[in-house]
């Protein structure tokens, strides 16, 4: 079928965001006896299991590391779960784009925004237990939005790279899959930094997300600010690798729907 083109405005784009955002995160525990609590119990979940190993079987000396633990996962699953739905988010709204025209970095964009709304419940249950185990949130926690947002645009540079290379590589998929859970272990996540002889520590930096969590639990959990010069190269680190997405993603979404 042919496509109906139109000259979209931000504020037309914004709308379609909004409803494909908002319709994703409905669509994906419809059906379900408990529906959005999936949202909040799979996090927890995870994070019952791997408290329960490292610190019954294998303890960390670190203070708060329930809190530590809980906001990391909380962090790494919006990174894995976003990316993940990102790479196929083209061809998931294939039968869409067949149909209508609207900007196709749209479809990459809303599936992140879906994916924030998630991140935002759990960061929610996470104050919650923040509270309920007596941390006293310092004047630094403001800052952490910051750093939510870099992670944002993190995660929509991977997708956009991502859902460009799917296009002429399938196997794009799998192969992201296989490196989100290298990535994972190679994120302080489970792990406290300092465990990491410290000649090791610059390597596991290259990793934004490193970055990313260490500085938002530094200005939630322990009150104190994060390295300038960290700071500075996290947010170098994502305005490359977003404007590599964007790059990758224009040279492959002009690509015939029918390729989709």
């Amino acid at each position: 079928m042919a496509l109906y083109k139109t000259d979209f405005s931000l504020r037309q784009s914004l709308e379609i965001i909004r409803v494909l955002a908002v319709t994703d995160f409905k669509l994906r525990y419809y059906g379900s006896y408990l529906g959005y609590l999936w949202s909040l119990l799979k996090p927890l979940a995870l994070f019952s299991v791997l408290y329960i190993v490292f610190s019954v079987f294998m303890r960390w000396d670190v203070a708060n590391y329930q809190l530590y633990l809980l906001l990391g996962i909380i962090l790494w699953n919006f990174f894995a779960e976003s990316t993940s739905v990102g790479v196929t988010a083209l061809a998931a709204r294939s039968h869409l784009i067949k149909k209508v025209y609207f900007p196709r970095i749209v479809a990459v964009i809303a599936t992140a925004v879906s994916a924030l709304l998630g991140l935002l419940l759990n960061l929610l249950v996470f104050f919650v237990f923040a509270f309920l185990s007596g941390l006293p949130l310092s004047s630094t926690v403001f800052l952490a939005p910051f750093f939510l947002v870099l992670l944002f645009f993190l995660i929509l540079g991977i997708s956009l790279l991502l859902s460009g290379l799917y296009i002429p590589f399938r196997d794009i998929n799998q192969i992201w899959e296989v490196l989100l859970q290298l990535l994972f272990w190679l994120t302080p996540i489970v792990y406290p930094l300092s465990f990491v002889p410290e000649q090791y520590r610059f390597w596991l930096f290259l990793n934004p997300m490193t970055g990313i969590i260490q500085y938002i639990r530094i200005l939630t959990i322990d009150g104190t600010f994060p390295s300038l010069m960290g700071t500075l190269y996290v947010f170098c680190a994502v305005v490359c690798i977003f404007l590599a997405g964007l790059f990758v993603f224009s040279r492959f979404e002009s690509v015939a729907p029918e390729q989709l």
